[in-house]
């Protein structure tokens, strides 16, 4: 297999993490690199990502996660931030710098404007009856946290997905330790635990390529 099918073959949902064994600067800037790299509908990064590696804060959370032993057991916590609908309003200076850097002139605020506008209107009016703009946000989460599981597991490290915690209470935690944070504008898309594990996985259970797959072609 090649590097990557090894990564995916590696990857699984990691239950309990050696506590001793510690992730080296070096490779969480690997894992939050690859994040950071994703691609992201409109190119708009509505990602923040905050890292954990307090044991005493990592208590807290798992007290919201349900108690989850990967909490605590993992190297290093990320909790994966999306941003909310007050970030992507004309006047939003995250949207405005946002898509100024794709334009020509990054300083010609009449192009701003016709630039944020569309994004809006996409938003407005593109999405799928249901969904809003936060929804729209927080499905850009899953994208970075795929890449940063596959990144960590190209190192040999260990990962889990974690889709089981209190929103509001965990928004209440990092409220209280990041002074400039605010759940107005920001949610909780996924949290993700990164370690070395400390016991061999069961195989991967996955459906057949044959049954996932149609497709559509002229000889069709």
């Amino acid at each position: 297999m090649d590097k990557l099918t090894q990564a995916f073959d590696f990857r699984h949902a990691c239950k309990k993490f050696d506590n001793t064994k510690k992730i080296s600067d070096d490779d969480i800037k690997y894992i939050l690199e690859a994040g950071r790299q994703s691609p992201s509908s409109f190119g708009i990064e509505p990602w923040h990502f905050v890292v954990v590696d307090s044991h005493k804060l990592k208590v807290e959370l798992r007290n919201v996660c349900y108690n989850q032993e990967q909490v605590t057991s993992c190297s290093h916590f990320i909790i994966v931030l999306y941003r909310k609908a007050n970030n992507f309003t004309l006047q939003s200076d995250y949207l405005r710098q946002t898509i100024a850097r794709t334009l020509p002139d990054p300083n010609n605020q009449t192009d701003i404007d016709i630039a944020c506008q569309g994004f809006i209107n996409f938003c407005e009016q593109g999405l799928a009856d249901g969904l809003t703009i936060n929804h729209w946000s927080e499905m850009q989460d899953y994208i970075a946290s795929a890449n940063m599981m596959t990144a960590a597991a190209f190192r040999g490290i260990d990962s889990c997905a974690i889709g089981g915690f209190d929103h509001d209470k965990v928004i209440k935690i990092l409220e209280k330790y990041i002074p400039q944070f605010s759940g107005d504008s920001f949610g909780i898309g996924l949290c993700l635990a990164f370690g070395y594990r400390i016991n061999e996985p069961t195989a991967h259970i996955r459906w057949p390529l044959s049954d996932l797959t149609t497709y559509l072609s002229d000889n069709s």
